[in-house]
């Protein structure tokens, strides 16, 4: 009996040591790189400059006479700010280089400012501020005190603590899981409470995996309030929170490691970077924050001021990509140009209804939308007009800012690329957080470096048969099957960006400048700042290089009335009103100087068929066909036949002794495709049954390699 219970003695002892040992490391590792995180994240001139300013301010009870403390705004909210200057005035307290270290007055004011906001407790009618924003900076800011001579009095850090426990984290998915996590990480470290550590870790790397609702998708593209693309936005809380967490609890009991850390170092390198031209982020990744200022640019994920930005902790957690984000720091910062090692890709979301196309020379991504996917949000009084941005919108970059802060200027019913309707004034977005797609035929193929996209449009009465092919020099983009009701004209957008510099065009072989405006029926193509457009059918173009106005307001409420102005380039096909069978053709080709577009090889180029059933071009010098069938049928290509038993997409190259098949089904139903081959030089056949992807796989290609 006395040795069991000298044992249970023994082991109560190893226990107590055991966490004290934890106490003594993993608290003491986590909690102190979240400290260097938060010191070495800021810019001390700033701070120090806003410190200047704002606290000979604070009254003698705590609060600021500017802040409006009954203020109740969902986006920008007002009370906020007096917990950001509290922050600062913490990171001046504890800077023992800095000229207010340990000052009474800054410790005054701390300590005042957090009474009063304690007392006022001032909320927003915008959950998120309540459950993820004032629960986070509060954690910062005691984390920050820890430990020095400002230290907190225990009554207040526990009234404080006690008012962190904000928000379920069982109940929320995705980035909003991570978030309430990492405040919860920050209660564990200020309490030294296992138990919540061990939960908070877990829930905040929990989100790290595949899965069919809100976050990360099969696909990898990433996708919150229900199927709506958010690869930046809320992907970028994503990326952001874990590889923070992941660098905070690196080398302890905690680690990221296995499987996760695949999946969370994958969507940084092959989903979120491609999608940045040089700094600036392709606009269709955005979401509602597309009605931003200045959310485009992406130049401070990698400062190289500090170790703590977020691509340079990214590198600490992910060292087997490290060359890969080393480059992209390279192109963000602008240490070097915006093709500095981008690779020749194309992927395919098939989850997301979306496109990247990666060359050296440019990139070409499109937004699609269909009944499995949501359209563009508005919520929170933001996108009030990005109506119409999924109807196909296309992004091209050479530079990467060809669409930075034009926004408030743009005509958004000729977002580029989208087939839409021509109103007297902008239309407002009506469905709030997301309006659900209306058609199944959306997606494309890919075998990874070329690939063709369609989308089955039927929205705000308008239909068409829109598809893209995408090569190395170029991306043939199709338009059939335009039809509507509507009394206005119908008109596909081919792009509406910043003007920059001069505009050429060649009209029936006479090559002239455009000042303001051009209407023609007779173009064989348009250049613009380093982007040709070709023409192979004649099509009545639209251009205008004009002056065009607005302001942040007008598309999020949260903004200034103040007039935004500048040159933009826009260009349009009209197709009439009350359009009967519309169609359109032109040619896009990045990357090519204004003395070149007359030796383009356009004969290169061979468009098949442009109707509703079948949209197929074939690359003579790539020797590469793709084709779009809406329906069972067949192409007559230049050395063989393609035909097909169910609606598909195919991409064919020819090598030396074969070709390669890739095919997608668009509408995520069928099990299996039958296709032939027939050769014209021997009317050889081959025929092929092509298993498809299925489960969360549907929608993405299969590859075959036939010898014929």
């Amino acid at each position: 009996m006395k040795s069991i219970k000298l044992r249970q003695i023994y082991f109560l002892l190893l226990i107590i040591v055991a966490n004290s040992t934890f106490a003594q490391t993993d608290f003491t590792v986590i909690t102190s790189r979240i400290k260097t995180q938060e010191i070495e994240g800021k810019n001390e001139k700033t701070v120090f400059k806003n410190i200047i300013s704002f606290l000979p301010a604070i009254q003698n009870d705590g609060r600021w006479s500017d802040i409006d403390y009954s203020n109740t705004d969902i986006t920008k909210w007002k009370p906020g700010t007096h917990l950001e200057r509290i922050k600062n005035l913490a990171l001046v307290f504890i800077n023992e280089d800095g000229v207010y270290f340990n000052n009474t007055s800054v410790r005054n004011a701390i300590l005042n400012g957090l009474r009063f906001w304690y007392a006022k407790d001032p909320k927003s009618k915008n959950w998120w501020h309540n459950e993820i924003a004032t629960p986070k900076i509060l954690g910062e800011i005691m984390i920050l005190l820890q430990q020095s001579n400002g230290q907190l009095p225990l009554g207040l850090q526990d009234s404080l603590v006690h008012r962190m426990m904000q928000g379920n984290v069982f109940k929320q998915t995705g980035a909003n899981k991570l978030d309430i996590a990492i405040h919860m990480i920050y209660r564990a470290c200020l309490t030294k409470d296992k138990t919540l550590m061990d939960t908070a870790v877990q829930q905040a790397f929990q989100p790290i995996v595949f899965t069919t609702a809100e976050g990360l998708r099969y696909d990898n593209s990433y996708m919150q309030h229900g199927a709506q693309l958010q690869i930046s936005s809320y992907g970028l809380v994503f990326l952001t929170g874990e590889y923070k967490v992941a660098n905070w609890v690196q080398g302890t009991s905690y680690a990221l490691q296995g499987e996760k850390l695949n999946l969370l170092n994958d969507y940084l390198v092959h989903t979120f970077l491609p999608a940045i031209r040089g700094r600036y982020i392709d606009f269709n990744t955005e979401g509602r924050g597309i009605s931003r200022p200045d959310i485009l640019d992406k130049h401070s994920l990698a400062e190289t001021k500090s170790e703590n930005v977020f691509l340079e902790i990214a590198k600490k957690v992910d060292a087997e990509n490290e060359s890969l984000i080393d480059a992209g720091i390279a192109r963000i910062s602008g240490s070097q140009p915006a093709d500095y090692k981008i690779a020749a890709t194309h992927n395919q979301f098939w989850k997301g209804d979306y496109t990247q196309h990666l060359r050296p020379a440019y990139t070409f991504n499109v937004r699609m939308v269909s009944d499995r996917s949501k359209r563009t949000e508005t919520g929170n009084k933001e996108n009030l007009l990005g109506k119409f941005l999924p109807d196909g919108s296309t992004d091209i970059q050479r530079s990467g800012g060809e669409y930075y802060n034009i926004m408030p200027v743009w005509e958004w019913d000729k977002i580029p690329g989208i087939t839409c309707r021509d109103f007297k004034t902008d239309q407002p977005t009506t469905v709030q957080w997301g309006e659900t797609g209306s058609t199944s035929f959306v997606g494309g193929v890919s075998d990874g470096v070329y690939g063709a996209s369609a989308y089955d449009m039927d929205y705000d009465s308008v239909k068409a048969k829109k598809a893209w092919f995408f090569f190395d020099k170029e991306v043939v983009c199709l338009g059939a099957g335009i039809n509507s009701n509507a009394p206005e004209n119908i008109l596909t957008t081919i792009n509406q960006c910043w003007l920059h510099g001069k505009v050429l065009a060649n009209e029936n072989g006479n090559i002239s400048t455009i000042k303001k405006e051009l209407n023609s029926n007779a173009l064989n193509w348009i250049w613009h700042d380093s982007i040709g457009y070709f023409f192979p059918e004649k099509e009545n173009v639209n251009i205008s290089n004009q002056s065009q106005t607005g302001n942040w307001k007008k598309i999020n409420a949260s903004y200034s009335t103040d007039e935004i102005k500048g040159d933009v380039f826009k260009m349009w096909i009209n197709h009439g009103a009350q359009a009967t069978n519309g169609s359109y053709s032109y040619i896009t080709v990045p990357g090519i100087a204004d003395d070149e577009m007359k030796n383009y090889k356009q004969k290169e180029i061979n468009i098949l068929s442009n109707t509703e059933a079948i949209q197929a071009v074939e690359n003579a010098g790539l020797k590469i066909t793709e084709i779009v069938f809406y329906q069972p049928g067949t192409v007559v290509a230049k050395d063989i036949s393609i035909a097909v038993d169910k609606p598909c997409i195919v991409l064919l190259k020819k090598e030396p002794d074969s070709i390669s098949i890739s095919v997608a089904d668009p509408t995520q139903l069928n099990k299996m495709i039958d296709i032939s081959l027939k050769s014209k030089a021997n009317n050889r056949e081959q025929k092929l049954t092509c298993q498809l992807p299925q489960g969360n796989l549907a929608g993405s290609s299969a590859h075959f390699n036939v010898q014929f």
